[in-house]
C-alpha cells in the first residue's frame, strides 16, 4: 500500500505536519501518541508527534517533506505486514516471549560489561609488557613475507657528495652516522637512516630501483649497493634480513601484541566480575541450588 492522495495533499499544502517537519529539528522528542492523527492501519494511529526528531537540524523543505513522507510509508508498510502476519500465524509461533526476555537480558549484560570495561580497565601498556608478552609467544608471531632493515639515500646524479656519502653509509662509527645524517638532511632527495624500520620486497623495490634482494645475498655479505639512473643515484645498506617463517621483530607486532594484551585484560576483568557476582549472591543466601 503506497501513502494515500489525501495524505500526500496534507504534506504538499504544508499544513501542521509540514510544519513539524521544519520545526522537528529544534523539538525535543517525546510525547509519542499526542497531536494530529496522521494515519491509521487497522487499530494503530500515528501521530504529529511520533515523527519528532527525525528531521535532522539544517534540512530543507524539499529535504524535510521527504524525509517525513518516508517515514510514514514505512511505518505504513510494516503494520499491514505485521497484521497480516498475526493473522496469519499459529499462536505458538507468535509467542516470542521466551525470546524477548533473552534478548533484553543479553543487552543488558553487555551494556553493562561494556561500561565496566570502561571505568575500570587497566589500559596502559609498557614497552616492558610487549617485550615480556612477545618473548612468551614469540612462535606464535613467525612472518608471512621476507622482510629486510635497510638505510638508503638518494641523490642527484650530479651531486658532488657522492664520496663522502658512500664512505658515511657503510661505516658503523658514530662520527660517521651523525655526518651522514647532517649531510643527507642538507644534499639527498630522499633517506631514510633508522635502524629496526622492517620493509618487505615489495616496499623496497618502490623506494630504490632494485627488482630483487634475496637471504642468500644478504649471507654472502652482499649487504651495500649503488644503483644510477638517467636522475638519481641510489645507495642502499641492508642492515638486517629476516626470512618467511622466521620469527618476526618485535617492532612489527608490537601493536598486535598491544591489542592482545588488552583483550585478555578485558576478558579476565569480566571473568572476575562474575565469578564475584556468584561468590556475593551464594555468601548473601541469594542463589540457591535444590
Amino acid at each position: 500500500m503506497r501513502i494515500s492522495s489525501k495524505i500526500l495533499s496534507k504534506l504538499r499544502q504544508g499544513t501542521v505536519l509540514f510544519a513539524l517537519a521544519v520545526l522537528f529539528a529544534c523539538t525535543p522528542a517525546g510525547n509519542s501518541g499526542t497531536g494530529d492523527v496522521l494515519v491509521r492501519v487497522y487499530d494503530k494511529y500515528l501521530y504529529a508527534s511520533d515523527l519528532e526528531g527525525i528531521v535532522p537540524a539544517g534540512s530543507s523543505v524539499r529535504d524535510s517533506l521527504t524525509m517525513v513522507r518516508t517515514y510514514i510509508q514505512n511505518w505504513v508498510d510494516k503494520e499491514l505486514i505485521v497484521k497480516k502476519a498475526e493473522e496469519n500465524l499459529p499462536e505458538d509461533i507468535k509467542d516470542f516471549s521466551a525470546q524477548l526476555d533473552e534478548y533484553r537480558n543479553s543487552l543488558i549484560i553487555f551494556e553493562y560489561e561494556k561500561m565496566l570495561v570502561r571505568q575500570t580497565l587497566d589500559t596502559n601498556i609498557s614497552s616492558e609488557n610487549i617485550t615480556e608478552y612477545y618473548e612468551k609467544f614469540k612462535a606464535n608471531f613467525k612472518l608471512k613475507r621476507d622482510i629486510m632493515d635497510m638505510q638508503y639515500l638518494i641523490l642527484h646524479i650530479d651531486s658532488p657528495e657522492t664520496r663522502k656519502f658512500r664512505q658515511y653509509i657503510m661505516s658503523d662509527e658514530q662520527e660517521d652516522k651523525d655526518s651522514l645524517a647532517l649531510y643527507s638532511s642538507k644534499f639527498a632527495v630522499a633517506f631514510n637512516l633508522l635502524e629496526d624500520q622492517w620493509i618487505d620486497q615489495r616496499q623496497m623495490t618502490e623506494i630504490v630501483r632494485m627488482d630483487a634482494y634475496s637471504f642468500n645475498e644478504f649471507n654472502a655479505n652482499r649487504r651495500f649497493f649503488e644503483l644510477r639512473d638517467s636522475a638519481y643515484i641510489y645507495m642502499v645498506n641492508f642492515k638486517d634480513y629476516k626470512p618467511v617463517d622466521s620469527i618476526s621483530p618485535v617492532q612489527l607486532v608490537e601493536n598486535e601484541i598491544r591489542k592482545i594484551i588488552l583483550n585478555k585484560r578485558k576478558n579476565d576483568l569480566i571473568k572476575n566480575m562474575r565469578q564475584n557476582v556468584l561468590q556475593d549472591a551464594i555468601e548473601h543466601n541469594q542463589v540457591e541450588i535444590y
